[in-house]
């Protein structure tokens, strides 16, 4: 409890209650890498690169890469599923800011996440190269 004078009021206190505050990251992008699994402890982690871009208003092309990396169940999802080149969208409570070293030597600015949620926006591959299963003669 905080005292707080407010007019015409000369003595008292007022509660005050603390909003919880949330930080909700969902980002959706091309993975650059295969996921990488190791062991934490007792718990596992798949982690893999995502790249996010757009166009600034000048039409030029900026990429933002994000290090998400999930745990236990979700890294085994990871690892079965996840290539490099696939589309996902990764939800997330927090963000950290992070860096990379380009091929130049210089600094690249970065994001980590924990993932809590990642869906595979790929379409699901059934080793036919994209390849129709419909017959060349439709009769209509």
């Amino acid at each position: 409890m905080r005292r707080l004078r407010r007019r015409g009021q000369k003595h008292g206190l007022v509660r005050q209650s603390m909003m919880d505050t949330s930080l909700n990251v969902q980002l959706t992008g091309y993975v650059g890498s295969d996921p990488q699994v190791r062991q934490v402890g007792e718990q596992s982690v798949a982690s893999f690169s995502v790249a996010v871009s757009r166009k600034n208003r000048a039409g030029e092309k900026q990429t933002v890469w994000v290090r998400v990396n999930c745990w236990n169940k979700l890294s085994d999802v990871a690892a079965q599923y996840v290539r490099k080149g696939s589309l996902v969208q990764v939800m997330a409570e927090w963000l950290r800011p992070s860096a990379w070293i380009d091929q130049g030597g210089t600094p690249q600015p970065s994001l980590d996440v924990d993932a809590n949620r990642l869906v595979l926006l790929d379409r699901a591959e059934n080793g036919d190269n994209g390849q129709s299963e419909e017959p060349s003669d439709i009769p209509f």
